[in-house]
């Protein structure tokens, strides 16, 4: 039973028992968090606009596919509390922002993966200040499932990356659950990142009866190509885990 169902049968046995009519109706929560203060002039040299972008585009695919209200945050507001307060509630999460596999408490070769929040006007990220590490996040999801999940960040899709598990997804591609999870497995120029996502959300806006599924979307967004790389140990490299025919709606 998902998190909304549970609510709303404590909902309808506390107003039977006061003998009051409740809502029939489920809220499929969903988050989107974009860390913008550090992508600014002060941190790069120049101010990046990718991550409004992307917060944008976040929203308006997720609202397609079902999941209301969203919540989250662009900039400041985007701070490990806010996120570890409300990820329970979520049944999708969108993240832009910086991330990577650092070592676990427990150090090497045991890893916990992290994101970084948003430092706040006019900083520019620590990690000892700014980290949400994977742990964390498992912690507050209590074992809820989550149907969709998107790290918009350096090396959260990788083979070595926690954070999926931080969601209850497991790392496969034949799920027969309703769950995805899309991450980058190398360093990513904000600007690959953003012109991927823009083509997977507008795939999935395409059809109005959510017949085309996330990895439909998934594969042609990376059959564009042409991605600007840093380099050659870092390829782009977009990676998903979760069930291939689930088309992302929420339930």
């Amino acid at each position: 039973m998902k998190r909304a169902e549970k609510w709303l049968v404590s909902v309808l046995l506390a107003a039977s028992a006061l003998g009051a009519t409740a809502p029939a109706t489920l809220a499929y929560t969903g988050d989107v968090w974009s860390n913008s203060d550090a992508f600014k002039a002060n941190c790069l040299g120049f101010n990046d606009t990718y991550p409004q972008l992307g917060n944008s585009l976040a929203r308006s695919g997720l609202s397609f596919l079902g999941y209301a209200p969203l919540g989250g945050a662009l900039g400041a507001q985007f701070t490990r509390s806010a996120f570890l307060n409300n990820v329970f509630y979520d049944y999708a999460v969108y993240a832009h922002t910086h991330g990577d596999n650092y070592w676990a408490a427990s150090g090497a070769p045991n890893v916990d993966s992290g994101l970084l929040q948003d430092p706040g006007t006019g900083q520019c990220n620590s990690y000892q200040r700014d980290v949400i590490r994977s742990s964390s996040i498992k912690a507050a999801t209590m074992g809820s499932s989550y149907n969709l999940v998107v790290m918009s960040t350096c090396m959260l899709g990788s083979s070595r990356s926690t954070m999926p598990d931080a969601f209850q997804i497991e790392k496969t591609k034949s799920s027969t659950q309703r769950e995805f999870y899309l991450g980058y497995a190398y360093s990513t120029y904000d600007s690959s990142a953003i012109r991927f996502e823009n083509a997977f959300w507008s795939y999935l806006n395409g059809s109005s009866d959510h017949s085309r599924t996330l990895y439909q979307a998934f594969t042609y967004a990376l059959s564009l190509g042409g991605y600007a790389i840093p380099d050659s140990a870092s390829p782009f490299s977009p990676n998903w885990w979760g069930n291939p025919n689930y088309n992302g709606t929420p339930g």
